[in-house]
């Protein structure tokens, strides 16, 4: 098992490809050498979770493997009351065994997790997938799905776009 980890915003893919090339160069083995891929589920930024589930499907498919993915929660602690952000002064919180929910307020419990106002931050690392494998849902890579909890904050167009009446020719 592999893992690898490097702050990258707005180039997650391009992080994602050189990473796993340095992980390959170090131990030697080949891409046809992995027995299954994993992947960090969400939520997230919804590129981020976006980029890796079709990374670790794609490198499935390929490859004729299976995956398996694990939410943020589980790969921050499984077993422990987790917070991290959602939107702008929210939380998501995910009491062990739960659903997560969404709340305004930091919980009273004690928990680890990240987000504004935290001052001790633990976020998902991929090499938790090795304390909780036994535990994950291992399927054929066209099953595995994201788990946004909340709809992406993307802008919607000001005014329709234009549409074509007529098929190009």
């Amino acid at each position: 098992m592999a893992s690898r980890q490097v702050l990258a915003p707005m180039r997650a893919s391009g992080a994602c490809f050189r990473m796993l090339d340095e992980i390959w160069d170090e131990s030697g083995a080949k891409l046809e050498d992995a027995r299954l891929f994993a992947c960090d589920l969400g939520p997230g930024s919804f590129t981020g979770v976006k980029v890796a589930v079709t990374i670790a499907k794609t490198l499935a498919l390929c490859q004729g493997k299976l995956v398996t993915g694990a939410t943020s929660f589980d790969l921050i602690d499984a077993d422990q009351l987790v917070v991290m952000p959602s939107k702008r002064n929210e939380y998501f919180v995910r009491y062990p065994g739960k659903d997560a929910m969404r709340r305004s307020e930091l919980p009273d419990d004690p928990f680890t997790g990240f987000g504004p106002g935290l001052t001790s931050e633990v976020y998902p690392h991929a090499e938790r997938f090795a304390t909780i494998l036994d535990r994950c849902v291992i399927v054929e890579p066209e099953r595995l799905t994201p788990n946004y909890l909340i709809e992406p904050s993307i802008s919607k167009p000001k005014s329709p776009l234009n549409v074509v009446s007529e098929p190009c020719v």
